[in-house]
């Protein structure tokens, strides 16, 4: 049966190429390989060759019956010709011409309907930038040449590439444009001898006027009101013109929310990308017309054009650079009388009103596992004026702390969130944002579970676009259940958690962000500062709890070369103790462990645990401390077409302590921890991480193993008498025993989309 397949198969496949392209022959290609290949990426020059191995299984096509395999590659001779000149141009364009094949043999096998092709090439000595020259600058100081060609990717002295080539002069019209021309244009010409192995590069700068911003136009509005977009433009008519303003005001559109596309060019450069409505290509020649730019404002030379390569053994040259750049001189004189208030055309797309989604997600942590289902609804322009509702329902079951060993699990139940949020941007003036959210929860958690609905109401501006505040009032009912023992009625142990089954939950919260980063989701370079302060009390609605919680948090990124970025993060917090007929609330109090802390240590576990009963429960701590190094290195560009792989090798460092950090107050029966009990009672793990981007964001896997001894620690044992617990007196209960160490296993693993930090 298999064999009478693969008959049928070929013979259909035969059939199916019912066009033949010229030079074709019945000859599959079962070989083609290079020698001498030692300077380039085979796989590059491969990829742009019109002959390709045959794959070993080829398609099989069965009427009705999916395809199996892949289609046979045959033999063309008049490819194969092409090919060959490919390989010589594929050389060129990095550098080596000289480069030549010194032998070739293709050996064709009629009776198994199979050809060999083997190749030989002589790579040759490879040309070397001698010399990089820029001329028409003019008189403006602040075009100065060596400051213009200063990092380059093209430098004297390294090998020509066509690739280098076209970034440099990218590189050089950016930044020409960001010294406020906007007209400006590089061209060049590229002069190789091939005697002497060197190339001399010539770029022509044409800057035009320094340019101002003009009128801006706004195309593609429909639903949207235009009067709230332009308060969210950030361009001034007059000032000077910068491509990075463009680029600030096209993340602030974006910021909106309610477009799918925005684009942010200069008119000259928009032209291109408007799309076939006639009434925008109408209006975009008024715009052009009334400005006086003519249809070609710059040379058609660009990133994709041609490069002007002239290979030369003697002084040719000479008079080929002095005739171009004479010409590049007259196009320069006519171009510098355009109008240097330069029109911003902004391209948008509105993005769908509404938008519903359905899907299910699963969760696995080491101290908790669920499974859900996912509701999820949103109005983009609700009821105008940009404002935004979303709702997010799910609802699943969960497994605490773990399904995975079933001798530890203690609690289980139906889980569920529905969360409504409101947000209205340009409250009160364009770049205030107010947003409302309410949110009902039911949650399983090792130890308890707990219903817990909430509002949030809160004010945010950027300050300069870096620094950002956030103001908020919260309320927070919580009402627990199904506890675990040990937990309830702790009012009398030494943790003075004040344990209560039903509470609320009020505080002011306020957030000082500074963010430099250059990327949310993958940041390369810069770095995050961030203060959180929240201040429980009796406010509007009778809080039950005074505390004081402050958080500060830092993150920093460097990239001393391409493939390599050294990431680090520190944070430290603590709560203080203002009323001490409270306490402090179990959720309300610090702990590490997970994702995005303590790596090895699962969810939470990082934390002072229950010291009495039959299971151990992760309660917290009053003081954090948390700092984590990782070099993240890229190991292949581009896999799979989608996007780099990366690997990282990370430490991780931290502690959660009972006393308050280096501050006392009436209420505190906790006790003052300082810098040196932070330094003595740190934890360390190793670990390492790989994470592959792609467009959803970095999707990544990373293992964490504790170095730390855990057990002689006294925060993770449990002591003969409970009443020693935390103490130099507790005797500990022997290791097979001990419910604490059970829950810590010393390592961990996740698998998450985006990074811990």
């Amino acid at each position: 049966m298999v064999l009478l397949a693969v008959i049928t198969g070929c013979a259909t496949d035969q059939e199916a190429r019912q066009y033949i392209e010229p030079g074709t022959t019945d000859l599959v290609v079962r070989q083609l390989n290079f020698e001498g290949i030692n300077n380039v990426s085979e796989r590059e020059l491969r990829r742009g060759l019109a002959t390709v191995e045959s794959p070993a299984r080829v398609r099989v096509r069965i009427s009705r019956f999916p395809l199996l395999g892949a289609e046979a590659e045959y033999f063309n001779r008049f490819a194969w010709r092409q090919d060959r000149q490919r390989i010589i141009a594929f050389y060129r364009q990095r550098g080596y011409f000289h480069a030549a094949i010194v032998s070739e043999s293709v050996i064709e096998d009629p009776e198994e309907q199979t050809v060999r092709i083997r190749v030989t090439i002589d790579e040759g000595d490879p040309t070397l930038v001698d010399q990089i020259d820029i001329q028409g600058l003019g008189d403006d100081p602040g075009l100065d040449p060596d400051s213009l060609l200063r990092g380059l990717p093209l430098t004297e002295g390294q090998i020509f590439t066509q690739a280098d080539y076209r970034r440099t002069r990218n590189a050089l019209e950016g930044r020409f444009h960001q010294a406020g021309y906007a007209y400006a244009d590089i061209t060049g010409q590229v002069y190789v001898d091939l005697d002497e192995k060197t190339a001399r590069v010539q770029f022509y700068a044409d800057p035009g006027p320094r340019s101002r911003i003009g009128e801006v136009h706004v195309f593609g509005l429909d639903e949207i009101n235009e009067r709230a977009v332009r308060q969210a433009i950030p361009l001034r008519h007059g000032e000077d013109y910068s491509p990075s303003a463009l680029q600030r005001t096209q993340e602030d559109l974006y910021d909106l929310g309610v477009f799918g596309m925005v684009t942010v060019l200069p008119a000259h450069e928009a032209r291109d990308r408007l799309g076939d409505d006639p009434d925008d290509q109408e209006r975009m020649d008024d715009i052009l017309d009334d400005h006086d730019i003519p249809d070609e404002p710059g040379s058609p030379t660009g990133a994709s054009a041609n490069i002007p390569v002239h290979t030369t053994g003697g002084d040719s040259a000479a008079s080929g650079i002095s005739n171009v750049l004479e010409g590049a001189q007259r196009q320069a004189e006519a171009r510098s009388r355009l109008d240097p208030e330069v029109p911003i055309v902004i391209r948008v797309q509105e993005a769908t009103g509404y938008n519903v989604r359905i899907g299910a997600g699963v969760a696995v942590e080491g101290t908790r596992q669920d499974v859900r289902g996912l509701l999820n609804w949103s109005s983009r322009n609700f009821l105008g004026g940009l404002r935004r509702l979303e709702h997010f329902n799910a609802v699943g079951y969960a497994w605490s702390p773990g399904l995975i060993d079933p001798r530890t699990l203690q609690n289980r139940g139906v889980i569920l969130s529905s969360e409504l949020r409101f947000q209205q941007p340009q409250f009160i003036e364009p770049r205030t944002n107010l947003r409302m959210r309410g949110r009902v929860t039911r949650d399983v958690r090792e130890g308890f579970s707990v219903w817990n609905p909430s509002i949030r109401l809160s004010v945010d501006r950027a300050f300069r676009r870096h620094f950002i505040v956030d103001l908020s009032y919260n309320l927070a009912y919580f009402y627990y259940f199904n506890i675990q023992e040990g937990l309830d009625g702790l009012a009398a142990t030494e943790l003075g958690l004040d344990f209560q089954d039903e509470f609320l939950l009020e505080y002011f919260e306020q957030t000082l962000a500074f963010d430099r980063r250059d990327d949310v989701l993958d940041p390369r370079s810069g770095f995050l500062v961030d203060l959180t302060v929240q201040q429980a009390g009796r406010y509007l609605a009778g809080g039950e709890f005074d505390f004081i919680k402050p958080i500060l948090s830092a993150e920093t990124y460097y990239s001393p070369s391409e493939p390599l970025v050294l990431a680090l993060r520190s944070r430290v917090g603590t709560v203080y103790d203002v009323r001490r007929d409270t306490g402090i609330p179990v959720q309300s109090r610090l702990y590490s462990g997970g994702i995005d802390g303590m790596r090895s240590f699962g969810r939470q576990r990082l934390s002072l645990y229950t010291p009495d009963g039959e299971d151990a429960v992760p309660v917290g701590g009053l003081t954090q401390f948390e700092a984590s190094i990782e070099p993240r290195f890229r190991l292949v560009s581009n896999l799979a077409d989608i996007g780099d792989l990366w690997g990282a090798v990370f430490l991780d460092s931290a502690t959660v302590l009972g006393g308050q950090f280096l501050m006392d107050t009436e209420a505190n029966v906790h006790g003052v921890v300082d810098i040196q009990d932070l330094q003595t009672s740190l934890l360390h793990g190793l670990g390492a991480g790989l994470w592959w981007n792609t467009p959803v964001g970095p999707v990544r896997l990373d293992f964490a193993l504790t170095l730390s001894d855990t057990t002689r620690d006294l925060r993770f044992r449990r002591c003969v008498d409970p009443e020693t617990y935390g103490t130099e007196n507790c005797v500990f209960v022997p290791l097979e025993d001990d419910e604490i160490q059970q829950r810590i296993l010393g390592y961990g693993v996740y698998l998450s989309i985006g990074h811990s930090f």
